[in-house]
């Protein structure tokens, strides 16, 4: 486990929250169909926009944790502040709500965004240090 880097860490919060982010989206989703069941069609139409936004914060989430690993890996600060953005909007979505899994989703987003700021803010801080 020595070669588990802040980038890699990011990587996996990311995905765990994307992952958390579509589980809440599909709970979201049975609410609203048993709402629909039931006859309260306003509340099945505002859970389900929920699920289809908690689909996109997903999806968003899973592209940048994907790019942070992959295609802009020697971007870390980019992806970093894009997460944090993403996990941002994600609890923007959800205010104050009861869904959970979704707020856990944000924090690990969230979390990833910072672990992969980390590395270039050591590096700037040890740039700064020596001039």
């Amino acid at each position: 486990m020595t070669d588990l880097t802040e980038q890699k860490l990011g990587w996996l919060f990311g995905v765990a929250g994307a992952a958390l982010f579509a589980i809440a989206g599909l709970v979201a989703l049975v609410v609203g169909a048993a709402d629909l069941v039931v006859g309260r069609m306003i509340s099945a139409l505002s859970v389900d926009t929920e699920a289809i936004l908690l689909f996109v914060v997903a999806g968003l989430a899973f592209l940048f944790a994907y790019l942070g690993h992959r295609s802009w890996s020697n971007r870390p600060l980019t992806v970093g502040v894009a997460l944090v953005v993403v996990a941002a909007i994600g609890w923007t979505i959800l205010g104050l709500g009861d869904n959970v899994i979704a707020l856990v989703g944000a924090i690990l987003v969230f979390l990833a965004g910072v672990l992969q700021m980390i590395a270039p803010t050591v590096q700037g801080v040890k740039t700064l240090a020596a001039a």
